[in-house]
């Protein structure tokens, strides 16, 4: 089999490692893979892929709409005749027509977020008529996205495949976990800095927090165009010897060992591949219960699941930073849960997904 990884781009970013994760764990079960980015920005996850042998294609999409790329995809899909395209993110736009002018035999898209947060307006009406008439099979990474798909599109009677995201499960350091009532607690978050993660909002948390305990210290991985006002407000609320921006990193995985509590603040969430790897790590874990994210977590039990309130997350981190049994029942029985999380499971069910679509094919072509 054949099969077409097409996204924007290759940055650091949840989809984006999940493309890589699922385009390796594809070729392990001898699936022909290639990776196709609409930009043509060279990044880690570009270069990982190459090392692994995985082919990566760069389109140089030009800023907004790009009419071209529809030609330079159906040339990619004619002269290498996958059996599948799997689009992620807004990509799916220029896939699809590529795809249908190709004959390609089987379109996948797979929803990242919340159908509503995906894509605007006037794009979820053209993705309806894709979903709808030309066969596009949608695939939701959590059942809360599912029903967020069936809510948007109304398309009830439409099969959606729930598929969780994963990671490779090696790659985790597990954490030891050694009271030390000397050192200051290590708090951290991972992702980009846009809307969605809310970090003015974890900020605001933070401030509680340090009123109440100034023996704690958060720390950021990521980069995103919101990163100016959130190193602004750090500097408006006086937190600057206690906040560390880190940047984006390519090996997160030292540092949440390191790491007392992972903290994800968002707003709305699919599945985030950071929670993934806490969770792998076995880092205690505050969450807003938001999107896919109960899920994957259960309150009390494998973290603390919180409203969006910025006094709410930072009871959840203080009472965390104070509690070291709580922080290590909670991270031992997370890294037990993240099981169901492994790269080789999500590479099993997308393989079944498309072999059942490629044999619907097959079958209403006979017929």
């Amino acid at each position: 089999m054949k099969v077409i990884q097409i996204l924007p781009n290759l940055a650091l970013g949840g989809a984006e490692i999940m493309v890589e994760t699922l385009s390796s764990a594809l070729r392990d079960l001898g699936i022909e893979v290639t990776v196709v980015s609409l930009y043509s920005e060279v990044t880690a996850i570009s270069k990982r892929l190459e090392k692994a042998g995985i082919p990566v294609i760069f389109l140089n999409k030009k800023p907004g709409f790009d009419w071209m790329l529809v030609t330079r995809l159906f040339k990619i899909f004619w002269t290498e005749k996958p059996d599948v395209v799997h689009s992620h993110l807004y990509a799916t736009t220029y896939v699809v027509p590529a795809a249908l002018l190709a004959r390609v035999k089987v379109i996948v898209h797979t929803i990242h977020s919340m159908a509503d947060k995906e894509v605007g307006s006037l794009k979820r009406r053209i993705y309806k008529l894709f979903y709808k008439w030309l066969n596009v099979k949608p695939i939701a990474i959590s059942s809360r996205v599912q029903k967020s798909f069936w809510d948007v599109y109304r398309l009830d009677d439409l099969e959606v495949p729930v598929i969780a995201n994963g990671i490779d499960l090696g790659k985790c350091k597990r954490k030891v976990y050694i009271e030390d009532a000397s050192s200051a607690v290590q708090v951290l978050h991972i992702g980009s800095f846009k809307k969605a993660k809310n970090h003015i909002g974890l900020i605001d948390s933070f401030r509680i927090v340090h009123e109440k305990n100034p023996n704690i210290v958060l720390n950021l991985i990521g980069a995103g165009h919101l990163e100016e006002m959130t190193r602004k407000r750090v500097e408006q609320l006086g937190l600057v010897e206690h906040v560390v921006f880190w940047g984006s990193k390519d090996d997160v995985f030292s540092y949440l060992e390191e790491a007392d509590i992972f903290v994800l603040p968002s707003l709305w969430e699919g599945m985030p591949i950071s929670l993934i790897e806490a969770m792998g790590t076995g880092v205690a874990i505050v969450a807003t219960n938001v999107g896919g994210i109960p899920d994957m977590l259960e309150n009390e039990v494998t973290a603390l699941l919180v409203d969006v309130d910025e006094f709410e997350i930072a009871d959840a981190i203080l009472r965390l930073a104070e509690n070291f049994e709580l922080r290590e029942r909670l991270g031992s029985n997370a890294r037990s849960r993240s099981a169901n999380f492994s790269a080789e499971t999500m590479a099993m069910s997308y393989l079944k997904v498309y072999n059942e679509s490629l044999e619907e094919k097959f079958s209403a072509r006979r017929k």
